[in-house]
């Protein structure tokens, strides 16, 4: 018994946004502007809470992120 199949559109064919939407995404994330939002938001972490953080967090990063084997 036969299966039909679904082709693949062409590249022409897949939707693409329109400039309009392009150009403002790109005054959204004006330089620096998310070096200051993530300031912002490490700077609303009450301190106590930043105590939690293990001191290896960030050499671990894929250990605590998806349980790989810790770095020495």
């Amino acid at each position: 018994m036969a299966t039909a199949t679904r082709q693949r559109p062409r590249t022409a064919e897949i939707a693409r946004p329109n400039n309009r939407s392009a150009s403002r995404s790109a005054a959204e994330f004006a330089a620096g502007s998310l070096e200051a939002e993530l300031s912002a938001i490490g700077k609303a972490v009450p301190a106590r809470e930043w105590a939690n953080v293990p001191a290896d967090y960030f050499a671990n990063l894929d250990h605590y992120l998806h349980s790989a084997s810790k770095k020495k």
